[in-house]
């Protein structure tokens, strides 16, 4: 059985709903959340960006950060279970609650390009037969940097849309931004999935929509020692094998 969540939304007048949803997953993740805040609150979309934050029976002091900036903002809406569920259960109740036309996940312990989110949704205005929209990222391996003074040990050059390819690995990269109104074709995140659920959902839509490469640096991707994708790597490929042989095409 799912558990029940308190939503709180926030308040957007009429006529002045979000045009981005940004869904911040939070567990333990107090040392980033802070700066995760900061950086959305700092993308030039301004009150247009709404920050719909996931908690999800963390174990340290995020919800306070987190309310204190909802009582200073108009923009935060927060979602709360008791109990821990997996990053792809915390993202569908994250899009389930957000208002914006468009989605993106913000994971806490990565950063934007102030303009970031402003230029993706200004992507995918512009091209109405994209569904989903990625760019490249610059990588550090130092916490807690803003995109303005990283030092970064490398970045990612993705390719254009393939869908073929797309099973070879996943170039969507870790900060895509796509239509809200895909769910309601294509069903939620795959709550079963720990650590390869967006990539399972990506091969899902591109089966029948086009993707989008934005061909610029917007993000920061902090390149963590800790995450479950690389301590349980035996997890994280037959996630990923699973999810190919879900949706290859037939031969």
């Amino acid at each position: 059985m799912t558990e029940q969540a308190t939503v709180e939304l926030a308040q957007f007048a009429p006529g002045a709903e979000p045009v981005v949803s940004a869904i911040v997953s939070v567990y333990n993740c107090e040392r980033f959340i802070q700066g995760c805040l900061d950086d959305l609150l700092e993308q030039t979309l301004g009150p247009r960006l709404e920050i719909v934050a996931v908690i999800s029976g963390t174990q340290q002091g995020e919800a306070a950060i987190i309310d204190a900036c909802r009582e200073e903002h108009g923009n935060v809406s927060v979602v709360r279970t008791q109990a821990r569920e997996s990053i792809y259960a915390a993202w569908t109740r994250g899009c389930k609650a957000a208002r914006g036309r468009y989605l993106t996940n913000a994971n806490a312990d990565d950063r934007h390009r102030p303009d970031a989110l402003e230029r993706m949704a200004a992507a995918l205005d512009a091209h109405p037969d994209a569904a989903l929209v990625y760019a490249n990222s610059l990588i550090t391996a130092t916490p807690n940097q803003r995109f303005d003074e990283a030092t970064p040990i490398g970045r990612t050059d993705w390719p254009a849309f393939d869908r073929k390819a797309l099973f070879t690995y996943n170039y969507v990269g870790p900060q895509p931004m796509w239509r809200a109104s895909l769910h309601a074709r294509h069903g939620w995140f795959d709550r079963d999935f720990q650590v390869a659920g967006d990539y399972e959902f990506w091969l899902r839509v591109a089966r029948t929509e086009n993707f989008l490469l934005l061909p610029e640096v917007l993000g920061l991707y902090y390149l963590a020692p800790d995450t479950a994708e690389r301590r349980d790597k035996p997890l994280a490929r037959s996630e990923t094998l699973a999810a190919r042989r879900r949706y290859a095409p037939p031969r």
